[in-house]
């Protein structure tokens, strides 16, 4: 029982919280709990006692609570009370309110094991072992009693008699040592073991009742009294049950402190030590035999721990240990469990406090020696266990584009062809079979070297100069066919042919196995390395390719490497590469600080056929240019009344008329008048036209909110108008005389790009009316009508109709505004078949703004433009 008062002063209420702490956490270790009295103390209870007091009447409860102090209302089931307390059961925090008179100190708002000093971030090995609850742990009656055990004091044996009598006894060992046997007197048994008391009564009832036989067995244990002192969480005095052994007292006591000892732990019985307890027997070789069996009156003492070290690194339990006097640097990693599979043993530290110096002095030491096993341990040591590298003795690894790529073994004579002996088996499609390239570590400072060499001729030669000879340690880097340029530019035509080699790619790749990484993201640990490498102004192994390359970039440069291998590094060239003359820059000395270059042309197309060689050296740069106006996917699209109608590839300076004879020439039904000629610039300028006058029509809007302008629409209105013109997409219609180009007007027969686009409708005989007439629509042509009549055919002008603003949009995408009234009233001959009318809205009758006119004008454009498509 642990009962906290009230203390006034600054030092008891510090004692207080201490000792409140300890006691909260004993009760939950122990099982118990802790009822917190609305006076002036606190008890602990066990849950056995709550169960008595349950199953006794009330006054007896009521006379029992007075006794030991105990507030039954704060027991669930003992009745209530105007001023409950709080009760804390095993695995429930407890924490008292802030402010909380009863107990005389201030808890705050935290549970109390929070305010106090935190457990230290390594632990202490076996430390833990009794941080359980105690019902988990304590002995049972029901439990099974060995031979050796000593009667007792209120002990109990269970005796059944059979044969001529049929009995049941239950004979408790009084005071004086006996027990009471009917019809056979007293039997002394306390101080005898079970084992003999039980062969004394069988012999009793033999020869004493003739006929009858007895069975016995030991009933109800007694209690005895133990004090468990030192370094526990509670000591004091318990009363636990005769087979209570030392682990489980110290279960009952709430375990170790963070000072108490594993390894030292004394059983006292009167004035001499009977026994000694090491947790570490039980917990590290299961050997149970000092936990002894406690006597009524032992005296259980935990002493502070005397010595302790910790194991860091690789090792299996990294942990600090008690160590005794004698105990060495094997027998620490044996407490340890052992190494782990990564230890190094050939070089671990020591560290221990150089007392004299009172700094801590580092020691090496070799796992693997005996003697350095055989060094004693002293308190405080470290022991640290490194970690073994990576790096393996007699393998070599092979990484990037493979189906198997991780670490081989390497034996004398391993050629590339031993590990890759089929193509087809060993690589995924997308393989570059080309240039591989082989890491190898050249010195003791472990800079590298490389060989660059190709797949397939290693394959198709196995043993011959074309397949390397691996070293140990030697890297091997497979890379993947490279994929499209960063630009974006790559040709349509080679797109599509390599289509359907990654769609084979991407159905027999095992995404787990391979590893399709970019070439640049493999050579960049290998780049970063030559560059470090090269130390006190040595020139830098590295060369780079740019142009017409399907990689251009920066490349190692290996000893003997040509204008040739870089490109093959490079992915090889283009299909546009001008092989004829390729530029060659060479870094040549430094003078006065300044860094000359030189420049010279080399024929590429000679050097590989071989008629001459050229060495690569540090920072040579290989331009490798494209040919002028090289454009094999350039397309453009014509459409309508041709022969031969659909998309045609064309080569720099080809004009319309070339096009059109491609395709077979016009038909017999062409309209060539009514021709529209599209191109995806001026669509894209009509697009930003329209875009830019949306945001002048806002900056117009807003001006005028900010001035006593009076605006005659609403600012919904004006979005309205701004979101379509915004949204608007040009047609990018160019006006065109194909009839004349066709007829070999050069001036007028234009060159064709890219995107362009010759749409030819049939011939049509008719004239369209949209705007603001009644009814638009269109109408057949006939030369002896007006404009004014083609206006009445569509029931006339609207209210809002513009008729100063009139104007005609012709086949061919002319426009011919109504400069003077003579063209509505005149003979008609300036209509022709095709041409479209069109009647904008006047602006001022919609609003104010200027720029109105202009916004009826691109939707209006845009409207015929569909139009004459829609006509085809």
């Amino acid at each position: 029982m642990v009962t906290i008062q009230r203390n006034k002063g600054r030092a008891g209420a510090t004692w207080m919280r201490s000792v409140a702490v300890r006691a909260t956490r004993a009760a939950l270790l122990a099982g118990t709990a802790l009822v917190w009295a609305a006076g002036s103390q606190a008890q602990m209870v066990s849950p056995q006692m709550i169960e008595q007091l349950k199953s006794m009447p009330r006054a007896q409860q009521e006379m029992l609570a007075r006794q030991y102090g105990i507030d039954l209302s704060a027991i669930s089931g003992l009745g209530g009370s105007s001023k409950p307390a709080q009760l804390a059961m095993p695995g429930t925090p407890l924490v008292p309110g802030k402010g909380d008179d009863s107990l005389g100190f201030d808890f705050g708002q935290q549970p109390l094991w929070l305010e106090e000093q935190e457990e230290p971030e390594v632990e202490r090995f076996g430390r833990s072992l009794f941080d359980r609850e105690v019902s988990t742990f304590a002995p049972t009656d029901d439990a099974s009693v060995p031979d050796d055990y000593r009667l007792g004091v209120g002990d109990e044996l269970s005796v059944q008699l059979y044969g001529k009598e049929s009995e049941s006894y239950n004979l408790q060992v009084g005071r004086d040592g006996d027990i009471n046997f009917p019809k056979l007197g007293s039997i002394r048994v306390a101080g005898l073991t079970y084992e003999t008391a039980r062969d004394l009564i069988n012999s009793r009832v033999a020869e004493q009742l003739l006929g009858v036989e007895s069975v016995v067995s030991l009933g109800r244990l007694r209690a005895i009294g133990i004090f468990i002192a030192g370094e526990v969480n509670v000591p004091g005095a318990y009363s636990v049950s005769a087979m209570t052994t030392v682990t489980q007292a110290l279960f009952q006591a709430g375990g170790i402190s963070e000072l108490g000892a594993l390894r030292n732990i004394s059983i006292k019985r009167g004035d001499q030590e009977v026994a000694s307890f090491d947790a570490y027997q039980l917990l590290l070789a299961g050997d149970a035999s000092g936990d002894v069996r406690l006597r009524s009156g032992d005296v259980l003492f935990v002493p502070p721990y005397n010595a302790a070290a910790e194991v860091q690194g690789e090792i299996k339990r990294p942990m600090i240990y008690e160590v005794r006097a004698g105990e060495t640097v094997a027998d620490l990693v044996a407490m340890a469990g052992g190494f782990n599979r990564s230890a190094y043993r050939s070089i671990a530290t020591l560290t221990r406090l150089d007392v004299a110096q009172g700094l801590p002095v580092t020691t090496n030491i070799n796992l693997q020696k005996p003697a350095d096993l055989a060094l004693e341990i002293a308190d405080g040591d470290v022991l640290r266990v490194f970690k073994t590298g990576d790096a393996l003795k007699n393998a070599v690894t092979v990484k990037g584009s493979v189906y198997r790529d991780g670490v081989f073994g390497w034996r004398d004579g391993l050629r590339v062809s031993d590990l890759f002996g089929n193509a087809e088996r060993d690589f995924p499609p997308s393989t570059d079979l080309q240039y591989s390239l082989i890491v190898s570590t050249s010195n003791e400072l472990l800079d590298i070297s490389l060989r660059q060499f190709s797949l397939a001729k290693a394959i198709a030669a196995p043993g011959s100069a074309a397949d390397p000879l691996l070293s140990p340690r030697d890297e091997l880097l497979v890379f993947s066919l490279p994929g499209l340029d960063d630009n974006g530019d790559e040709q349509e035509l080679d797109r599509e042919r390599d289509q359907d080699r990654w769609q084979l790619q991407q159905r027999s790749t095992d995404s787990t196995a391979i590893d399709n990484r970019d070439r640049q993201e493999l050579l960049a640990p290998v780049i970063e390395k030559l560059k470090r490498q090269a130390r006190r102004g040595e020139p830098v192994p590295l060369v780079s390719i740019s142009g017409a390359v399907v990689a251009p970039g920066t490349y190692p440069l290996f000893e003997g490497a040509t204008p040739e291998a870089l490109i093959i590094a490079a992915g090889g060239l283009k299909d546009s590469a001008y092989i004829e003359s390729v530029e060659l820059r060479r870094i040549g000395q430094v003078s006065a600080g300044q860094v000359s270059a030189d420049y010279s042309e080399i024929d590429l197309e000679a050097l590989l056929a071989g008629e001459f060689t050229v060495q690569l050296q540090s920072r040579d740069h290989l331009a490798i240019r494209d040919i002028p106006d090289w454009n094999p996917i350039d397309s453009v699209v014509v459409e309508g009344e041709v022969m031969f109608p659909g998309t045609y590839l064309i080569q720099k300076g080809e004009t319309i008329s070339s096009v059109i004879a491609r395709a077979g020439g016009a038909t017999e039904n062409a309209f060539l008048e009514g021709a529209m000629f599209t191109r995806e610039d001026i669509a894209k300028m009509e697009a930003d036209r329209a875009k830019a006058f949306a945001k002048s029509i806002q900056q117009t809007f807003a001006t005028s909110l900010l001035t006593e302008e009076v605006n005659k629409r609403s600012m919904e209105e004006v979005f309205a108008v701004t979101s379509r013109l915004e949204s608007f997409e040009g047609m990018g219609r160019l006006m065109i005389d194909l009839s004349s180009a066709l007829n070999g007007d050069r001036e007028l027969d234009i060159q064709l790009v890219d995107g362009d686009k010759i749409v030819i409708p049939k011939t049509t005989n008719t004239v369209t009316v949209v705007g603001e007439v009644n009814q638009q629509g269109t109408h057949l042509f006939s030369g002896e009508l007006s404009l004014d009549a083609y206006l009445g055919l569509s029931a006339g002008l609207t209210a809002r109709a513009d008729d100063k603003a009139i104007y005609v949009v012709q086949a061919n995408g002319a426009v011919r505004p109504l400069e003077s009234g003579w063209w509505r009233f005149g003979s008609g001959t300036q209509l022709a078949p095709g041409d479209t009318i069109v009647v904008p809205v006047d602006s001022s009758y919609k609003e104010s703004l200027v720029a109105w006119r202009d916004i009826t004008q691109i939707i209006y454009q845009g409207v015929v433009a569909i139009a004459a498509v829609s006509a085809l």
